[in-house]
C-alpha cells in the first residue's frame, strides 16, 4: 500500500517546511480507508486526524430526522479534524470515507502542539481551515 511520494501525496504535508515535515514523520501512520468507514462521529472526541491520500472523505451534517446532508468533501488537499486545532474537541459533523483508498493519520494532540509552535504549519493549517469555512459558506 506504500507508493512512491508516501504522505506527500497530501498537498498541506507537501507544502510544509522540510523541518515541520521532518518532525512529523515519525508519526504519520498509513492506514487504508475502505468506502463507509465514518472517521469522525458527532459528539464524540476527535482522537486521531487524516491526511487523505487517495482517499475521498465526506462531510456530512445530521438532521433532527434522522437524515443527513453532505456539506462537503476532503480530499489530498485537506485535512480532517480540523476544529481540533482550533479549539474544540469534538466533532459537530460525521466524517465517511466516500471514496475507498489511504490516508495518513496523526494523534490530534501531537498535531495540536505543532500547530501551537506557530509558524508556517500554523499558517498552512489556517489556511486550510478559512477554505472550508469559506466553502461551508457558499461562496
Amino acid at each position: 500500500m506504500s507508493s512512491s511520494r508516501g504522505p506527500r501525496q497530501n498537498r498541506i504535508l507537501a507544502a510544509l517546511a522540510p523541518v515541520d515535515y521532518t518532525r512529523l514523520l515519525p508519526f504519520l501512520e498509513l492506514v487504508p480507508l475502505q468506502a463507509g468507514h465514518i472517521i469522525h462521529e458527532p459528539g464524540f472526541p476527535i482522537r486521531y486526524l487524516y491526511f487523505p491520500t487517495t482517499c475521498i472523505v465526506a462531510r456530512r451534517y445530521e438532521l433532527g430526522n434522522g437524515t443527513f446532508t453532505q456539506i462537503g468533501t476532503i480530499g489530498n488537499e485537506g485535512l480532517t479534524g480540523i476544529s481540533v486545532l482550533l479549539g474544540a474537541e469534538t466533532s459537530r459533523v460525521r466524517k465517511v470515507v466516500q471514496s475507498a483508498g489511504n490516508a495518513y493519520r496523526i494523534n490530534a494532540s501531537l498535531l495540536k502542539r505543532e500547530f501551537d509552535l506557530g509558524g508556517d504549519c500554523q499558517n498552512l493549517l489556517l489556511r486550510f481551515a478559512q477554505a472550508l469555512i469559506v466553502a461551508d459558506q457558499g461562496f
